[in-house]
Order: C-alpha cells, then structure tokens, then sequence
C-alpha cells in the first residue's frame, strides 16, 4: 500500500528504504497511480477538480536570479516571503494584464495558478521541483519550437518588473502539462479533504472512516497522520507500506518498523 500524507515530516526514521518524493501530495499521488513524472498531469487534474474546459497548465510564482552567461529559480510557491493577500493581490493584476491578450488565468490557490491554453503551440516543460536551484537557459530553449513560449515568459519578466509589483516575485514557471489518462479502478480511501483529488484520477474512492477496512485498498490520501486510528495503526504495522510526504518518502524493510516510525512522528509533531 501507499500511504500519501499531505505534511513535511521533520525527521525520516531510522532504518527505512529511501524512495523518491515528488514535493507535492497531488504529485506523489500520480506517481503512486503510475504516471510520468517528466510531464506531470498536474494542471488535468486541477482542471477535472474545478470542472473547467478546454487544455489548461500550470503557472508557478518565482523568484529567479540571473548571472552574466545563466539565470536559476531560487524560491518559488510556498517558499516565497509572500502574504496569501500578497498572492492573490498579484494574481489579480497578472489576471488582468493577460486579459488584454485575451489570456484566461485561472486562481486555485495563492501559489497555483492555471491558463487557458486553447490553440497554443505545445509546452515542452520541466516539472518546477526539477528545476528549483538548476540552470534555466538550456530549459528556455527546449519550451517549443515556434518561439511562443519563449516570448510569453520575457513578456512575463517585464510585467514582474512593473512597478504594480511590490513583492520578490520575478516570474512564474510554466509546467504540469501532461494529459489524465481514462480513470483508474484503484482502490482509494481519502479523506474529505482529499476526496476531490483522488476521484480526479480514479472511479474506485472510498472516505475515509474508522470502520474500514485498509487490507483492500491499494491507496490511503490523507492530510494529516494523526487522523489514523488506532486500529488502522495496528492494521499498517502488518502491512509493507510505502509512505510519501510532501519532503520525503520511504518504505519499511522491517518487522518493528511502525513502532519506530510511529515515535519518530509523536517527537516531530
């Protein structure tokens, strides 16, 4: 089973298996369902979650810094000093300035933004977790072929550095463009939180609730780790999980492993 947590965790217990964890619950939960992480669903699943129309990716707010020959991300998303009224301050004004385009600019929360891409040339890009702290040039390139992308992230440039800015963001990186395939029948247990996400990429979702049973379900999305009971504590300690959160994730190699991980939670928490 996959238990997907959507916290950080301070510490990583001893003695697990290291595995990777793609930074973001909605990502380490397409991962768990089997997609390539090279062109994340991400901006998809957003749009199934909001009902929306057409194709849509993602815009994440950053800050970048340039050399005399490169230029890399250094913050982005949650990792910006900004305010949530910062964000959606400047979500309004951007909104607004690609309006005049007749862009369409879509709010789902102060770090995630989404735009209408409706007979746009084809986006070729990195996730933003591969790209923070790595050189951007050889990336700009590859965005297509046309040049279309390319124009619309100096345009972007320009307007971060308009005086409406106030704020440390210079930019926003354009990602999370690959396609949902036809929903999964994997088994889900969510809780309500969650429940919108997992239904976004599977037809087979069941709440969250103490009564359940976990031996059937291939995945448990949850927002918080002590919302596990006990009985379903004791449940998982006879089970090989893989465990992902938002910082990292690992699997247990043995048979104390949850007493283990259990305290090293009760210590960060």
């Amino acid at each position: 089973m996959d238990v997907i947590i959507n916290q950080s965790l301070a510490t990583i217990p001893e003695q697990v298996e290291t595995i990777p964890s793609y930074q973001k619950v909605e990502l380490n939960l397409l991962a768990s369902c089997g997609y390539n992480m090279d062109q994340p669903p991400l901006a998809d699943v957003y749009r199934s979650i909001h009902d929306l129309q057409g194709d849509w990716i993602l815009l994440s707010p950053i800050y970048w810094e340039a050399s005399h020959n490169d230029a890399l991300i250094v913050s982005a998303e949650d990792g910006l000093p900004c305010s949530e009224e910062e964000f959606q301050q400047l979500f309004q004004w951007y909104s607004d300035f690609l309006a005049e385009e007749s862009n369409t600019l879509y709010f789902h929360n102060p770090v995630t933004w989404l735009l209408n891409v409706n007979n746009k040339p084809p986006l070729y890009s990195k996730p933003l977790y591969q790209m923070l702290h790595q050189s951007m040039m050889p990336e700009l390139s590859k965005l297509d072929t046309t040049m279309y992308w390319q124009k619309f992230f100096t345009e972007c440039q320009m307007f971060f550095a308009s005086t409406v800015n106030k704020t440390l963001i210079n930019g926003v990186w354009f990602w999370g463009n690959g396609k949902l395939n036809a929903k999964l029948n994997l088994p889900i247990c969510a809780d309500a939180e969650l429940f919108s996400l997992a239904r976004a990429v599977s037809k087979n979702v069941s709440l969250y609730d103490p009564s359940v049973s976990l031996d059937k379900f291939r995945v448990l999305l949850l927002t918080q780790i002590d919302r596990i009971t006990q009985t379903h504590k004791d449940e998982l300690s006879k089970m090989p999980i893989s465990w992902y959160w938002n910082n990292s994730a690992y699997k247990n190699k043995s048979s104390n492993w949850f007493s283990r991980l259990w305290r090293s939670w009760t210590h960060a928490y």
